[in-house]
């Protein structure tokens, strides 16, 4: 089933892996992981809402940028959120910032003219940084995969292991509490090598969420 997919990412980040493209040398950034991703989703029919490589908006005033992204979210079902080493400015409040905002548009429902755009399925990426690892984000133990999603913006970590009827489990190794099963998110967090592997099956995962929302504790606000 072909979708309409906004994608959410920080331009021109560079903390990510390289990837090798013919004839050109400059440095990987998390856009080059969208060019990839946009390929994938054409060859399965799905449409890109976000603005294409060349649609260079970065001239326009804040209001007009605003009222773009809004047009594109509007007329999504589906978000993908870019996760990037150096996503977050560290100087700017989340509020001044692009990408809680997309999300916080994202999760909202939203009337205009009669036609109601509802709350996206989400999904949240995480691409590997400039040495192929994940592990600023996510790290494998024996026992539990652990999300560090204390260090992304509020507005993705509220929205991850949200659950209101969590599937809880005491582990026998560890005595800690874990997560169980694969509904535990809203916003799911997947690896790119992962994600990239089976487009699909993660996008109709997600679609099962927002079908089933009610069970999510969802924050909507930045």
């Amino acid at each position: 089933m072909a979708r309409k997919i906004f994608i959410s990412y920080k331009y021109g980040d560079t903390g990510v892996q390289h990837i090798p493209r013919h004839g050109e040398y400059d440095a990987t950034t998390a856009r080059h992981y969208v060019d990839v991703l946009q390929a994938k989703l054409d060859a399965a029919d799905h449409i890109n809402k976000g603005e294409d490589d060349g649609e260079d908006m970065s001239g326009f005033k804040d209001e007009t940028i605003e009222s773009n992204l809004r047009d594109k979210i509007f007329d999504s079902s589906t978000t993908i959120v870019l996760i990037s080493k150096n996503m977050k400015d560290p100087y700017l409040a989340e509020e001044d910032q692009w990408i809680p905002w997309e999300v916080a548009y994202s999760l909202k429902e939203m009337t205009r003219n009669d036609r109601t755009s509802g709350t996206n399925a989400m999904l949240a990426v995480v691409l590997p940084d400039e040495n192929g690892s994940y592990s600023y984000i996510v790290n494998h133990y024996p026992c539990v995969t652990s999300w560090n999603t204390a260090s992304l913006f509020k507005i993705l970590g509220s929205n991850m292991f949200n659950r209101n009827q969590k599937n809880l489990i005491r582990c026998t190794s560890c005595n800690g509490i874990h997560h169980t099963g694969q509904d535990h998110s809203y916003i799911y967090p997947v690896k790119w090598s992962d994600f990239i592997a089976n487009i699909s099956g993660y996008l109709d995962h997600v679609v099962g969420h927002q079908n089933n929302i009610a069970h999510f504790d969802i924050v909507k606000e930045v």
